[in-house]
């Protein structure tokens, strides 16, 4: 979002705030009569603090500091009394209406004075092909080089800040990888430098340590390092970290569901999240809390705390014991600021806690870097961590999605491909078994680069991958698959003692057929890819159409 599209969101958020002041007032002062009348009653004196509470978290997000501060210290009275089974002394009493007084007089309209709002952070896009690498190391930095550049991407090596900042001054890389040692300045400066280039946010950065310097390893993260790793570097450990950060896309956006009964502080947390690219869903009512988990399905849970009938600390305790929800990521909303709230969000299972009022970039901050966690984290149960494609059983599972599409829709054409390198066990006997993990990393980003991003892609185990390729008639997938096995053919290898070696692949497609099932369809694939090495490998087998039965009869 623009920076004035944001204010003038903001803006207007704020003058209905204003605008609903008085009826909150209202409440609050009704709320403040009954418990003079009843002054030990406990549901009088949950009214004010209910009342207070709401005060306490939207003041400040709406630019009235001193309405967040009066609202908590009137409900840490109400609090006191609540905690010590006392009523409220006629002291106390007065001291709630004086702070009643006190927020009137803050929100008076004519002193709502336009203040400037922070503009969110853009959320990195998912973009993947130029890379710089800054390390004084020669061979590390043409190791990591060639090892990204077999990932399809433009590398540039650089050995200098100068030459970097240079680089990085006639063009914005997609990734930066840079060591945080170097001789001729710090690297966290470097970063801190690119993240102030006009976007220099979007850049993927990978901090590079030599496993020593503590505080310039706090500092890289403080300038905005996405991945800090340290020397020995193992590339395929840095090469999943750099896929579960650039596997964001703006066209899939994270799912968050807002528990918050508080409809302003609700309109603030939608205005802020919509602006950053993100579905925002609320909910005000907790009761509905797993229907609305099910049905919308939210990738993040922002989390209040006091809500009507039941405390969020509650809530994510029973989202923690279903399975279902067990690993959404929650981030709990509360004007409580009290380290006692802070470990109780902690034994609740929350995994970040945020103090109201929040300031719109801290917002989108934690719930961006929440999201990221969690995807890495989901990407290292369903990605192969060698090759970077699904594992057997998430291939399997998008296999069975696409069984049911297709017989949904029968138009929809879906493509099984088995492929199975060639002679493989020679290729481990021979050279061992690292260079044979490189060989199948290698056909691994092939397939990456060279399919589509709507094609799913598998390694079912050992040396055997999969395809699942959509709306292709028979002859283009055959055609594209021929092509990927006469590139691969190409492609050099090399032993740990320098010798050259080629490998091929051979493979077998079968198209699903109407009233199929997953079993029969992959044992067609399965058939061809067997055809395929009986006839000499190197080479692709169509599995033949099923008979039409209906013409016979």
């Amino acid at each position: 979002m623009r920076l004035d599209s944001w204010e003038e969101t903001l803006r207007g958020l704020r003058r209905e705030y204003l605008l609903g002041a008085g009826e909150r007032l209202s409440r609050l002062e009704r709320a403040l009569d009954l418990l003079g009348r009843h002054p030990g009653d406990p549901e009088a004196i949950g009214g004010v603090r209910k009342e207070l509470h709401g005060f306490a978290g939207s003041g400040g997000t709406y630019g009235f500091p001193g309405v967040s501060a009066a609202g908590r210290e009137g409900e840490a009275v109400c609090v006191e009394a609540l905690s010590g089974g006392r009523p409220v002394s006629p002291d106390d009493l007065e001291a709630l209406r004086s702070t009643a007084e006190s927020i009137r007089n803050a929100l008076r309209p004519e002193r709502d004075a336009a203040e400037p709002a922070t503009p969110p952070p853009v959320r990195p896009g998912a973009r993947a092909g130029t890379v710089v690498v800054l390390d004084t190391d020669q061979p590390f930095r043409e190791f990591l080089s060639e090892r990204l550049a077999a990932e399809g991407m433009t590398v540039r090596a650089l050995g200098t800040v100068d030459a970097a900042d240079a680089a990085l001054a006639a063009e914005i890389p997609d990734l930066l990888v840079t060591s945080l040692l170097l001789p001729d300045g710090p690297g966290a400066a470097l970063i801190e430098r690119l993240r102030d280039r006009p976007g220099g946010e979007r850049t993927v950065v990978a901090a590079v340590s030599t496993g020593g310097e503590l505080l310039d390893k706090v500092e890289a993260v403080t300038c905005g390092a996405d991945i800090l790793v340290e020397k020995p570097v193992d590339p395929e450990a840095l090469l999943r970290r750099v896929r579960a950060v650039l596997e964001r896309t703006d066209a899939e956006a994270a799912r968050i569901l807002s528990v918050e009964d508080d409809p302003d502080q609700a309109a603030f947390i939608r205005a802020v999240l919509e602006s950053a690219g993100y579905e925002v869903r609320l909910l005000a009512d907790p009761s509905r809390l797993e229907a609305e988990a099910v049905s919308f399905g939210p990738d993040l849970v922002l989390m209040d705390v006091n809500l009507p009938g039941v405390r969020g600390y509650d809530l994510v305790r029973f989202l923690r014991h279903d399975e279902r929800f067990a690993t959404i990521p929650v981030v709990f909303l509360t004007a409580e600021s009290r380290e006692q709230e802070r470990i109780a969000a902690l034994r609740a299972g929350g995994d970040d806690h945020l103090v109201k009022p929040v300031p719109p970039g801290l917002l989108i901050s934690t719930v961006a870097a929440r999201l990221e966690r969690a995807r890495f984290l989901k990407s290292l149960l369903v990605r192969d961590g060698l090759t970077g494609l699904l594992t057997h059983t998430a291939f399997l599972e998008r296999a069975r999605t696409a069984v049911a599409a297709a017989s949904r829709t029968p138009e929809r054409s879906f493509a099984l491909v088995l492929l199975d390198l060639d002679g493989f066990k020679t290729v481990n006997d021979s050279f061992g078994h690292p260079v044979g993990d490189r060989v199948l990393a290698a056909l691994g980003a092939l397939l990456r680069r060279r399919l589509r991003a709507s094609d799913t892609l598998g390694r079912l185990g050992g040396d055997e991958f999969a395809l699942l390729l959509e709306n292709l008639s028979r002859a283009d997938a055959l055609r594209l698959v021929q092509r990927l096995v006469s590139e691969f053919s190409t492609v050099s290898h090399r032993s740990a003692g320098g010798e050259v070696f080629h490998v091929t692949f051979s493979g077998g497609i079968a198209f699903f057929e109407p009233g199929g099932s997953l079993e029969k369809w992959r044992r067609a694939a399965d058939g061809a890819l067997y055809a395929a090495k009986a006839a000499g490998r190197n080479r692709i087998e169509l599995a033949p159409p099923a008979p039409d039965r209906s013409k016979e009869e």
